[in-house]
């Protein structure tokens, strides 16, 4: 059992509600409600009474808030010995992103920097949660529809995604038909994004003509006029030969999420930071005024 689902048990059981208890714990009631089922299946009980006006302890219920209660102050006592270190906006502060690009983020990262001068940031791409379960990195901020349940999540934006080709390959089109692109696609070897599929399911039979699993080459083989392929203008350079494909037809979205482990909760560094991206996240990627 995930003894950090009790937290989110305790939470909704003195709320009495799921969206209260996400506010309090600033993540997604879908999140709750995720860690409320995982935790009744793995203790094979009922804990609640659902209900349009709220959530009702069971008689199963009570018993574990008691017990829950007196884990939570084992815990509390915890974080009161190591408060003082917590503390500290200062040390290495380490983030992971998707792997091989998808999101730019330099200007945010170097901002940040100068507004917390005694955190040094080690920014990582990573391709699985494996680097926060071992607790290597502090935060990862990836594109899901489906982040995991053992970590703590705030979904923070939903980005757009468009068909994007070169200036060069658009205007040689003749009738700006789905039929006439040919595509270059990106393979995600950690089976967090399925291009492929996607645009298989979204668009049709598709002339894939490249595939590679080095973002950075869909970038450069769409650059060189080779074809077409689904980015997010979060995930390209300042400068770039790029123009979207009918954008007011074809456009689709992706979430984005900043996840982190339950037990660095209370670390300064990591809520400065969560702060200052949500705060921030609109003006670095540019969102408004997308190419």
């Amino acid at each position: 059992m995930d003894w950090s689902n009790l937290e989110y048990f305790l939470s909704v059981a003195r709320e009495g509600s799921l969206s209260k208890a996400a506010s309090k714990l600033d993540v997604n009631h879908s999140t709750v409600a995720r860690r409320l089922d995982k935790l009744e299946l793995d203790l094979n009980v009922k804990l609640f009474n659902r209900y349009n006006r709220g959530y009702e302890l069971t008689s199963h219920g009570l018993a574990l808030k008691q017990e829950a209660i007196v884990v939570e102050n084992q815990v509390f006592q915890i974080k009161r010995v190591f408060q003082s270190k917590e503390a500290e906006l200062s040390g290495t502060l380490t983030v992971t992103k998707p792997m091989n690009g998808g999101v730019n983020m330099t200007s945010l990262f170097c901002d940040f920097k100068a507004q917390y001068p005694d955190i040094d940031i080690f920014l990582k791409s990573a391709s699985a949660n494996s680097d926060l379960s071992s607790q290597e990195a502090d935060l990862s901020i990836q594109l899901t529809n489906s982040p995991p349940d053992n970590l703590v999540g705030k979904k923070i934006g939903r980005l757009p995604i468009n068909i994007y080709g070169s200036s060069e390959y658009l205007k040689s089109l003749k009738n700006m038909d789905l039929d006439e692109l040919e595509w270059v696609i990106w393979v995600d070897e950690s089976n967090n994004l399925d291009m492929e599929s996607f645009i298989r399911k979204n668009i049709g039979e598709p002339k894939i003509i490249f595939k590679t699993n080095v973002y950075n080459e869909v970038f450069d083989c769409m650059s060189a006029g080779i074809g077409v392929s689904l980015i997010s203008s979060v995930g390209l350079p300042p400068v770039h030969n790029l123009k979207r494909f009918m954008p007011d037809k074809y456009i689709f979205e992706q979430d984005l999420w900043l996840l982190y482990h339950p037990d660095v909760r209370g670390s300064a560094k990591i809520n400065v930071f969560k702060k200052f991206l949500i705060s921030n996240l609109d003006k670095y990627t540019n969102l408004a005024g997308i190419n």
